[in-house]
């Protein structure tokens, strides 16, 4: 009887020990393939690949997208103005009749653009305020009253000034300004003259086989604050063309 309940205890002891052992989880996902990472990794490589020859496809210049013969075509066309560019208009505040002096304002992102899109060198608005040795003012010239714009023709006679409230340039223009430019006309993309780095186009005087101005432009990476229309080109250089 002693060696049956001597055996009788191991056997419990056996069944609890069994009970409090720790249970095995199963992998509920199998191992990665090889071939699957293999390809996974091969798709990145692709995708890499792909971004760079996208980033080299926009420096070339060889390679003209609709858009960019759209942006180039409108910067030679906006450019036909005795002043600025075509974009850049005016409001005029005050015109006076006797001796035809006025005063036009300019928003700053207007200026921005333009002086980034029609010269070589990168402009912030600090830059065009030296540029057009602009005096800086906190009033606001718009809400001028009449007499208080005459009197500031008056005091001025002429010159620029920039109002920090009004975020805006303002030209003190002494007389008229006269005169017209011939109507131009810009070649088909075809007749441009494509360069490592520029794209050249030369207009003729309308109606005629007369070359006219000579553009070279170049994409534009340049960095700015402000503005409301950053183009894809900007003149690097115009001339008048030799026939």
């Amino acid at each position: 009887m002693k060696k049956i309940g001597t055996y009788l205890l191991a056997t419990l002891l056996l069944i609890s020990l069994a009970a409090c052992a720790p249970k095995r989880y199963e992998r509920k996902h199998g191992p990665v393939d090889s071939s699957s990472a293999t390809k996974s990794s091969e798709k990145v490589s692709e995708k890499t690949d792909e971004s760079q020859s996208n980033e080299e496809d926009e420096e070339a210049i060889g390679t003209l997208s609709k858009a960019d013969e759209a942006d180039i075509h409108s910067i030679i066309e906006n450019s036909a103005s005795l002043t600025y560019s075509l974009q850049v208009q005016p409001t005029r505040l005050l015109e006076l009749n006797n001796d035809h002096g006025a005063i036009d304002g300019y928003p700053q992102d207007m200026f921005i653009d333009y002086y980034n899109t029609y010269t070589p060198e990168t402009y912030q608005l600090q830059d065009i305020i030296d540029k057009l040795d602009a005096e800086k003012t906190s009033d606001s010239i718009r809400s001028f009253s009449q007499d208080k714009l005459i009197q500031l023709v008056n005091d001025k006679k002429k010159g620029w000034l920039y109002s920090t409230k009004d975020k805006a340039f303002y030209e003190v223009v002494p007389g008229g300004r006269g005169g017209a430019m011939p109507p131009m006309e810009i070649p088909s993309p075809d007749d441009w003259v494509i360069n490592d780095d520029s794209v050249e186009v030369t207009t003729t005087i309308q109606g005629t086989s007369e070359p006219y101005r000579r553009f070279v432009l170049k994409r534009n990476h340049k960095e700015y604050k402000g503005g409301t229309h950053k183009t894809r080109f900007y003149v690097d250089s115009m001339e008048f063309a030799k026939s």
